[in-house]
């Protein structure tokens, strides 16, 4: 049995992110590239750095 291999670019930023979820959503893929294309998105999701959350002052929080 052949071993199948596809190259996939792991999008490096979220614009191309976007671009790659559009590509999957949008295009009738085989089996192995559906796959190996949804893996990239994954892959990609998990490293994308979030910013740290904003601390809102709330009004009165210090009389508690």
């Amino acid at each position: 049995m052949a071993k199948l291999t596809c190259t996939v670019p792991i999008p490096q930023t979220p614009q191309e992110l976007e671009q790659a979820i559009r590509y999957y959503t949008t295009n009738d893929l085989s089996e192995n590239e559906l796959f190996y294309r949804w893996q990239a998105i994954r892959d990609a999701s998990l490293e994308q750095q979030m910013p740290e959350p904003e601390m809102v002052e709330i009004a009165g929080d210090d009389s508690y």
